[in-house]
């Protein structure tokens, strides 16, 4: 409810789902397009991909969605996803085009994705009454914020991933409550195991010196 309550003030294709990802990885990509127009829906839309040698993915794959067709332009490379240069969806009928107040999600499988700061992709909306809107503009220090900002991911080092993995198990593994000293078994699920079966192991030997103990002393009373 918050995001369709976005709609109207952000109004430009966007990516989301995840907004960042990791360098080397393949993540799906989902496309976020509103309709902004309120006598015409979308009919068409177009996502090109980078072609710029940093930006550059060699691998492309397009979700098909319901009551539109998809058809993907290549340039050379042999395999599947290889050598895309661009995704197009058409909706089949105008009841299935994106109306007034409306928005559809499309979605792209990328990767590799390179060692870069941020992936750009130009879209291309095509409404019902002919107008095209290219969203293609990148931000600069004059105009931070440009009125059709193409869509952007913005990429993380490994790195940074492998940090935050590891902030988190050391935080789940630290402290408990009651224990100031942050030296807790119940943070450390083996150390906890290894005293429990200690424990258990002591009181053991403890019970059957008991008992052998007390059989002896029968055994003596009946002797005597």
């Amino acid at each position: 409810m918050l995001f369709a309550a976005a709609l109207p003030a952000s109004a430009h294709v966007t990516i989301k789902d995840p907004v960042q990802a990791t360098v080397g990885s393949y993540p799906t990509l989902t496309f976020v397009v509103p309709n902004e127009r309120e006598a015409a829906s979308t009919q068409k839309l177009q996502i090109i991909l980078p072609s710029d040698a940093a930006s550059k993915l060699p691998n492309v794959l397009a979700k098909r969605v319901p009551g539109w067709k998809h058809t993907i332009k290549k340039e050379g490379g042999g395999g599947i996803g290889e050598g895309v240069v661009s995704v197009t969806w058409v909706a089949r009928t105008s009841a299935t085009s994106i109306h007034a107040g409306e928005f559809e999600e499309f979605k792209l499988t990328v990767g590799r994705i390179p060692d870069t700061e941020k992936i750009y992709f130009d879209a291309v909306q095509t409404y019902s009454n002919g107008e095209v809107v290219r969203w293609d503009q990148r931000p600069t220090a004059e105009d931070p914020h440009p009125a059709h900002p193409a869509p952007a991911l913005k990429v993380v080092p490994a790195a940074d991933a492998s940090t935050s993995a590891t902030q988190t198990m050391a935080l789940a593994g630290s402290t408990t409550p009651g224990n100031e000293s942050g030296n807790s078994f119940a943070g450390t699920p083996a150390l906890a195991s290894a005293s429990a079966a200690a424990f258990l192991a002591g009181a053991g030997a403890l019970m059957w010196k008991r008992r052998r103990s007390q059989r002896d002393d029968v055994v003596t009373s009946l002797n005597s």
